[in-house]
């Protein structure tokens, strides 16, 4: 088993939980219509990213300054974090072994599949046999590269059995892989991240009320590639 560090930082972990947050991952589809017939052509381009929105409410005190001293730290758009969505902590994982990557196309000195395009499954070492009955379709989990890359995914699928046998199982994930997972490394499936920054540089405009007050705010995210 191979673990990384990750070199992105975390979210403050010290501002309380927002009262709402809004996922959708993005996807970029180019459209073609004939101006005779109407058909469409679709072209789906690999560059779907996460996008998010997260509502805090009224912050106060030492809550108010974490967000104001983040917000400077990232310097608007420029740097990125790491943040675990609240409404996705894979409640079906239980207390058995984690899943390890175990697909020798997807390993770091092989690229991301034989054709360097971008992988849509994923095959996991259960390590134990029921394992694959806690990882179901709507879980997310993310991946750790041995550079400190960090990517956010969900299932998509139930897990099929690999032909490699009973321990491993095959996932189909959106989105597609964003680097070549090293094989043996663990999954993160009970606190995973994703890789993201604010949108532009005018999402750190808090606005202070009377008493060291910051007003309810929503910060717009979007995922780091």
């Amino acid at each position: 088993m191979t673990t990384s560090t990750p070199s992105v930082p975390l979210f403050p972990a010290a501002l309380p939980a927002p009262s709402s947050e809004r996922w959708w991952l993005e996807h970029k589809t180019q459209i073609f219509q004939s101006p005779l017939s109407g058909q469409e052509q679709r072209l789906a381009l690999n560059a779907a990213r996460w996008r998010a929105d997260i509502t805090f409410p009224y912050l106060k005190g030492e809550e108010a300054r974490t967000l104001l001293a983040f917000c400077a730290q990232m310097q608007g758009a420029q740097k990125r974090f790491r943040y675990s969505p609240a409404h996705n902590r894979a409640a079906s994982w239980g207390n058995g072994s984690t899943p390890q990557v175990a697909d020798p196309q997807q390993d770091a000195t092989h690229g991301i599949d034989a054709n360097l395009v971008a992988s849509s499954k994923l095959t996991l070492n259960l390590v134990d046999n029921l394992t694959d009955h806690r990882i179901r379709q709507g879980d997310s989990f993310s991946l750790f590269s041995a550079l400190g890359e960090c990517s956010f995914h969900i299932v998509t699928t139930p897990p099929a059995l690999s032909a490699q046998g009973a321990q491993f199982a095959t996932i189909r994930i959106a989105p597609s892989l964003r680097f070549a997972p090293t094989n043996d490394s663990e999954i993160e499936l009970r606190n995973p991240q994703a890789c993201m920054r604010l949108l532009n540089d005018q999402q750190a405009r808090l606005q202070w009320l009377p008493g060291n007050i910051v007003d309810a705010i929503t910060l717009q995210l979007v995922e780091v590639l």
